[in-house]
């Protein structure tokens, strides 16, 4: 079955609220193997809206349309799936009787206006709402179906759950889920990840894409299949590829976060971390929620009155090295982190000469470097640098495991 959600409200188009429940009926879409292909936001217009279902009739099996249920002459979304199937609306006394209780019960008047919630197109499947004035129906038109929901969202949250899913479970004619895999990456662009595992994103089932955010980038991996055990049987091996292939990059799956990885990694070690970053002005420690903090031994915004380093004013390698070093010493850490660069705000990332900005992990066996072609103090670069700087401390950690051989200095990690 393949499915498309429709969206309505001018105030959405306008940006003034975001939209929660096309991301809500999409999830819940997925559980049940629904195809979900399209998804559109159309403004209170009732003609546009008319012509968005008849598109939406044409391609697909279920049209879900949430919002314009309401009694205000804005409300226009019964009139547009009339308009759109060709059935005229018609009063429904059971709702009206439904509207006369609900007023009641809270001591409020009922109105005249109330009664445009009353209204179906006919031979519509009322769907209940036994939390709010405006039921919800379905039209079924060619084997096809045109599923409304209220827009308020814990109203149509309880309506999908209970209503439509099991709805779309009995017009399906096989059970099945869809399950998504996401793979972190962090270090590396998605011309790279491209190269590498281009191959698996031409697959049909279990399907390969790509999200691009501020310094990582996502692989997802969704599978289609009659039982979850089953989805997740496609899905592993096409993970045990991605990940031999990404390996130097990837830090974690699903919920996994950066942060939350490292701060395992120095709890499962029993370590302290120190941080000092100058142009990203806090960005890193913002990362770490209060909880984690604990695996933080300190953290510095400036070199300026960092005792033992009153000469490391330059943005240099020797002197990101000798910050590390004396970070590490004055707070008793088994680690520490320096990012060193200029916040002139004249560079940016996307400036003409970006400058440069040095990372430096100090730990017993030494210290390395590595430099990063970004400055400046932008919101951008300072995000962009912290996770940039958070996945290479992360590289060299699980170095520590491995006993490798560093990919920047070329020297082992343990000595």
């Amino acid at each position: 079955m393949n499915a498309e959600i429709i969206t309505t409200g001018t105030e959405l188009l306008l940006g003034e609220i975001v939209d929660t429940n096309a991301p809500f009926i999409a999830r819940q879409l997925r559980s049940i193997g629904v195809n979900l292909f399209y998804k559109i936001t159309v403004g209170d217009n009732r003609e546009r809206l008319a012509e968005a279902i008849r598109q939406a009739l044409a391609r697909s099996d279920a049209v879900i349309i949430t919002g314009g249920l309401g009694p205000t002459v804005d409300d226009i979304t019964r009139e547009a799936v009339s308009d759109a199937t060709g059935r005229p609306l018609e009063l429904r006394e059971e709702i009206v009787d439904h509207l006369k209780a609900f007023f009641a019960r809270r001591g409020r008047s009922f109105t005249e206006n109330n009664l445009r919630q009353a209204y179906l197109p006919q031979g519509a499947i009322m769907l209940p709402n036994p939390i709010g004035t405006a039921p919800g129906f379905i039209v079924e038109v060619d084997g096809k179906a045109v599923i409304t929901m209220p827009g308020v969202p814990r109203e149509m949250e309880r309506m999908m759950t209970e209503q439509v899913i099991p709805y779309l479970q009995n017009k399906m004619d096989e059970q099945a889920v869809i399950v998504a895999r996401i793979i972190h990456t962090a270090g590396v662009g998605e011309s790279v990840i491209d190269q590498r595992i281009g191959d698996l994103m031409r697959f049909s089932n279990p399907t390969v894409g790509l999200a691009a955010h501020l310094g990582q980038v996502d692989v997802r991996i969704t599978a289609r299949a009659r039982t979850e055990e089953e989805a997740r049987a496609l899905i592993a091996p096409i993970e045990t590829e991605i990940r031999e292939k990404l390996a130097p990059w990837v830090y974690g799956a699903d919920e996994e976060t950066l942060d939350g990885v490292i701060v395992r990694w120095l709890r499962d070690h029993d370590a302290t971390l120190a941080i000092m970053e100058t142009n990203t002005r806090g960005a890193i420690l913002a990362k770490f929620p209060e909880p984690d903090r604990d695996a933080l031994a300190g953290h510095f915004l400036d070199i300026t009155g960092l005792a033992g380093c009153e000469d490391c004013r330059d943005f240099t390698e020797a002197n990101a090295r000798v910050a590390a070093e004396t970070v590490r010493t004055l707070t008793h850490a088994d680690f520490a982190l320096v990012v060193m660069g200029p916040s002139d705000p004249d560079l940016g990332f996307w400036a003409d000469h970006r400058g440069e900005t040095w990372l430096a992990l100090a730990f017993d066996q030494g210290t390395l470097t590595k430099r990063l072609e970004a400055a400046g103090s932008d919101d951008f670069t300072r995000n962009w640098l912290a996770t940039n700087a958070l996945a290479w401390a992360l590289r060299r950690l699980g170095e520590m495991d491995d006993r490798s051989v560093s990919q920047e200095t070329g020297r082992p990690v343990n000595q």
